[in-house]
């Protein structure tokens, strides 16, 4: 029987998809315009860019991962998905003001995976790589 092996890709996507789902609620209900206090139904096309910002990270890194440069040394791919998680951030610290809530929740998104991407995986890839040292010992 095959064991199942544990991939840093699948929390990757899953993390993905729940960003997705996460920006596509909140692009789904009514909102109160910020100067007439009207309902105002979100704009599909908007949800859908907004999604696609969203995307750019994570496109980039499956693609990434079936490249070459991911076995090498991980530093370039990682200063890489870097520039562009940051870019991404930045673009969505842009439209903050007067944001509708579904770019509300890509700032909310884009925070939480600048926390991922520069504390987490970091602190995981230092456990994995010292943990490994002491089982080959």
């Amino acid at each position: 029987m095959a064991k199942l092996t544990f991939k840093p890709v699948y929390p990757f996507n899953l993390f993905w998809l729940t960003g997705l789902l996460h920006i596509s609620y909140y692009g789904s209900k009514p909102y109160p315009h910020y100067i007439f206090d009207q309902m105002m139904t979100p704009d599909a096309q908007a949800v859908f860019i907004t999604c696609g910002i969203f995307s750019i990270y994570f496109i980039a890194g499956n693609i990434l991962r079936l490249t070459p440069l991911w076995q090498t040394p991980r530093y370039w791919p990682y200063i890489f998905l870097s520039a562009i998680l940051v870019f991404q951030a930045f673009i969505a610290f842009i439209g903050a003001m007067h944001a509708p809530p579904y770019w509300g929740a890509l700032i909310l998104n884009c925070m939480f995976m600048l926390l991922a991407h520069f504390v987490f995986y970091p602190l995981y890839a230092i456990s994995k790589k010292y943990t490994q040292k002491k089982n080959t010992a």
